[in-house]
């Protein structure tokens, strides 16, 4: 999973390393291999056409205690 752009920006322009709560828990799924797996995985299973996408995005949020803030972005 890449970095997200606001870390990389931060980092660029000589922010703070430290990180949040909210960085910290997506830097530790980031490099959990269970969660890369089950994530390639849903998004194969998006281009395949097997599943869609809201419902799979959805269900995997829910699996790995997931939220997002809405309107952000």
């Amino acid at each position: 999973m890449p970095t997200p752009p606001e870390r990389r920006q931060r980092r660029a322009g000589g922010m703070s390393d430290a990180l949040g709560r909210a960085d910290l828990a997506a830097e530790f799924l980031r490099r959990n291999s269970n969660y890369r797996a089950e994530h390639a995985q849903m998004q194969q299973r998006i281009a395949n056409g097997a599943v869609a996408k809201n419902a799979a995005e959805s269900a995997f949020a829910r699996r790995w205690g997931l939220s997002f803030r809405h309107g952000t972005g």
